[in-house]
């Protein structure tokens, strides 16, 4: 069954078809009617369960009719009907901004430009120089809005995503006067790739402000500019939208930009059974028409009696039940991390020597450090056993000053039949072992299940290290049984890690999910190869917050005689 906003959605692709076709006004506008109030309305399953469908404003039985098909079916007749006169690519050349439903019909029934690709070779070919209504200056625009129609369809990986971030924020900072400056939108959010930046600042000069914007050095294209809102295109396919507003809206503001659509949709259906309109303006009473106005996020799910929902939650996946329940996680912080259990140095395939990389930890203020250099499977970045036993008196002469604790690692290879990269009588010598598979990843899934599975139940075995394989750019990870793993590390004593490598950011939130729900412990690592790298667990916390884990499930925020506890519980069963 369809929610509110995919029905919605399709309300509106309708009336959009329905005015191509060259319908009649009234028709096709009330279908946009009927779309913006079913994005204010209680879950449509329900007003069909209890006959009040028809009392939305703008919906009669026709529509209803249409509402319900969808909802039950997930499609319409009067859809397919208006959709097999255009090709789905249309609603491409209708999500460029500078071209209306007008404009685009023109472009169909004249030209055949049904596509971006059509629209972006009829450019290149001069095809529409001389047409009415198509001078330069909306060839120019046009041009403009494909490039941010592009950059809605590009992802950024979050790392990248961040420092042009903090790039950005820095500039404005430096600009006219503002009073609260932050990022929102999916960045906040800490999901993996970023589609834009959102940027979220309360001024009271506000034009000064988006002055200052649009002209910043590394804008490759302004897309749009008005009084309180601005969006600009970067070199190398990345849309940054600010939006400026007094201070007394700085709350409504950060809220309304950071929740994905799914939790906002939801949050405004949960304020309209409260008789209640959300917005960035303000929180409005419909009955006696004030507004509330909040300077913080709190005060925003406070004045809608909820808890509050940190970014990483508002994800639209039961955050705002929980909220309105008051169930919701106390979640780990960047503060509670005490030490970090995976990072290499030069001896193995880092960048930074093993003492640089101990200092750069301990100015981070870490209580302990992990040297997790890798084993003899690696190759020449790997340690056979006369090099293992040289760390090893390099550690020990480490851990006797400084103020950080320094364990001696290893990440070992599981090996393709479950088996370790090390015998038993060496990894007995190590303080932590992190267990990662790192060949033969094209096993069937029955095989890489029993290969993990194996690996946990090995009493060494601290943690598996970035456990589906994953590389955000090139690698989608092996395929495994999660459950049977994650019951297996829960069962074992085993740590799951959330590998903190920009590429990496693995194990997956929604799968760190799974596995808390078995009951399975974690680490949040940085995986660093050098200094600077380090600050990898920053991203690792964040992807355990959005997995909703806390203090507790993240075995590096425990002091370290609980870690070697721990450690040799698995060692020494009880």
């Amino acid at each position: 069954m369809l929610g509110n906003s995919e029905i919605a959605e399709k309300l509106n692709q309708i009336r959009t078809l329905m005015e191509l076709a060259g319908e009649p006004f009234y028709k096709f506008m009330a279908y946009e009617r009927a779309a913006a109030a079913l994005e204010n309305a209680g879950p449509v399953s329900e007003l069909i369960a209890d006959g009040t469908l028809l009392e939305l404003p703008g919906v009669g039985k026709s529509i209803a009719a249409t509402i319900t098909e969808l909802c039950e079916r997930g499609d319409c007749e009067l859809y397919a009907e208006f959709s097999s006169r255009f090709p789905p690519t249309i609603f491409e050349v209708l999500s460029v901004s500078g071209i209306g439903i007008k404009t685009a019909a023109v472009l169909f029934t004249q030209f055949g430009i049904a596509s971006l690709a059509d629209l972006e070779a009829a450019i290149q070919s001069g095809t529409l120089n001389g047409v009415p209504r198509m001078g330069p200056k909306s060839i120019q625009n046009i041009k403009r809005g494909i490039l941010a129609y592009k950059g809605r369809r590009h992802r950024t990986p979050l790392p990248k995503a961040l420092r042009i971030a903090r790039e950005v924020l820095a500039y404005v900072k430096a600009g006219p006067p503002s009073e609260r400056l932050s990022f929102a939108g999916s960045l906040r959010r800490a999901e993996v790739t970023v589609g834009d930046i959102d940027i979220v600042c309360t001024s009271s000069l506000a034009g000064a402000v988006i002055n200052h914007f649009v002209n910043w050095r590394r804008a490759e294209s302004v897309l749009a500019e008005g009084p309180t809102k601005a969006s600009i295109w970067l070199a190398g396919g990345l849309q940054i939208d600010l939006r400026v507003l007094p201070d007394h809206l700085y709350g409504n503001l950060l809220q309304h930009f950071t929740g994905s659509r799914e939790h906002n949709i939801q949050l405004r259906e949960h304020a309209v059974r409260k008789n209640l309109r959300v917005s960035e303006n303000g929180i409005l009473n419909v009955e006696s028409g004030a507004a509330v106005t909040c300077r913080s996020e709190d005060e925003v799910y406070a004045a809608l009696d909820m808890q509050y929902v940190p970014p990483e939650l508002r994800s639209g996946i039961g955050e705002i039940e929980a909220a309105r329940a008051r169930r919701l996680p106390d979640l780990v912080e960047l503060a509670d991390i005490r030490g970090d259990f995976h990072m290499h140095s030069t001896w193995s395939d880092g960048d930074d020597t093993l003492e640089v990389m101990v200092a750069a930890a301990a100015s981070r203020g870490h209580e302990y450090q992990s040297i997790s250099d890798h084993s003899r499977g690696r190759g020449r970045w790997g340690l056979d056993f006369e090099r293992l036993r040289a760390q090893r008196e390099v550690v020990s002469r480490l851990q006797n000053g400084g103020s950080t604790q320094v364990l001696w690692s290893s990440e070992v290879d599981i090996l393709p039949d479950g088996a370790l990269d090390y015998p038993s009588d060496v990894l007995a010598k190590f303080d932590i072992v992190v267990a990662s598979v790192h060949t033969a990843t094209n096993q069937s899934r029955e095989e890489m299940t029993a290969r993990i599975v194996r690996a946990c139940e090995n009493p060494y075995v601290n943690i598996i290290g970035h456990p589906t394989g994953r590389m955000l750019e090139g690698f989608a990870g092996y395929e495994f049984d999660y459950d049977e793993v994650f019951r297996a590390a829960a069962r074992t004593g085993t740590a799951l890690e959330i590998d903190g490598q920009a590429n990496r950011l693995d194990l997956p939130a929604p799968l760190a999910r799974r596995a808390k729900e078995l009951g399975a412990i974690f680490t949040t690592d940085s995986d660093a190869h050098r200094q600077s790298d380090l600050s990898n667990i920053e991203l690792a916390v964040g992807q355990a917050r959005r997995a909703g884990l806390t203090k507790r499930d993240v075995l590096n925020t425990w002091p370290l005689a609980e870690v070697r506890a721990f450690v040799k519980r698995k060692r020494v069963p009880a």
